[in-house]
């Protein structure tokens, strides 16, 4: 039987009782915490002991080893503490001793002032990430792309379940009932993310550009060019004539995409485009001299 075992986990902050409960369930079980952490905790086998942990945040410590030494004049042991301020602690278990042995705060104001010290700071990190949001929202608005809306997303569920999670922590629920968990939360972001990636690895970024000349004999000019991944995409046509000049995308099916036209012409068109082949048709109108040059630009990114 293995003697240690890692454990991947994500509990946020306003749910660490529920965290401590799994901590317990798993020393009844023969599973003592060596190390915790946010994300991934170390647990080694000792079926001779049975213990109760708690949790307390404190990210300004100015003597931790006083710090500890308060804790253990009380009975608790220190086990291990994370990067952001989370200190873990354990007792060993008696089932004869009251609840209240194993609570780390006795009275309701320490408890309180626990909980205030991380809503503090949910409620910094929530008002940050929102402000993300939106700088990244006006920035997918003015260039649209799936990498840009996935990330603005994921900011603002992220944004929203912090600003949330910062009111739980210091408004238990009534009644001492539990809340319903919102750590899926964390998977609905990490999902979200994880399509930005594999859209900015896959995806081709490239600009595409070319000129051409009217010649009447080969009109309309055309030009090929493909889509990799469904996405937004941007085109830049040029022309100078005193005639109507008409620049269309259209699909391999023959269907138009986008229509662009006039006279010295300064087109820009922002396209949502499925994978496949695509051509765009240059259609020059009457009147147009012979050996009028242009430009067109496809970008890819």
């Amino acid at each position: 039987m293995k003697n240690k075992k890692h454990r991947l986990a994500v509990y946020p902050a306003w749910e660490y009782r529920r965290e401590l409960d799994d901590l317990n369930a798993l020393s009844d079980e023969g599973w003592q915490l060596q190390r915790g952490g946010c994300f991934h905790s170390v647990f080694y086998r000792d079926e001779t002991a049975r213990y109760r942990y708690a949790l307390d945040y404190n990210n300004r410590i100015d003597d931790p080893a006083r710090y500890r030494d308060t804790f253990a004049e009380q009975g608790w042991e220190f086990v291990s503490d994370t990067f952001n301020g989370w200190h873990f602690f354990r007792k060993r278990y008696d089932p004869s001793l009251p609840p209240e042995e194993y609570e780390i705060y006795t009275d309701e104001q320490s408890v309180q002032d626990m909980a205030g010290r991380w809503s503090r700071l949910g409620y910094t990190f929530g008002g940050v990430e929102l402000a993300v949001t939106v700088v990244n929202g006006l920035m997918a608005l003015r260039r649209p792309s799936v990498t840009g809306i996935a990330i603005t997303l994921a900011c603002l569920v992220l944004g929203v379940m912090i600003l949330v999670g910062a009111r739980r922590i210091r408004r238990p629920a009534a009644g001492g009932k539990p809340r319903g968990s919102m750590g899926w939360c964390f998977g609905a972001v990490f999902a979200i993310l994880a399509v930005a990636l594999l859209f900015g690895v896959l995806r081709c970024y490239q600009t595409s550009s070319t000129e051409y000349v009217y010649d009447p004999a080969a009109s309309p000019w055309t030009w090929e060019f493909s889509v990799p991944l469904p996405d937004f995409y941007t085109l830049e046509a040029e022309a100078e004539t005193p005639a109507l000049v008409e620049v269309t995308v259209s699909h391999k099916d023959g269907k138009a995409v986008e229509n662009m036209g006039g006279t010295d012409l300064r087109g820009k068109a922002t396209m949502f485009l499925l994978p496949g082949k695509y051509t765009v048709a240059i259609q020059y109108g009457p009147g147009t001299p012979e050996g009028t040059a242009g430009v067109i630009r496809l970008e890819l990114d």
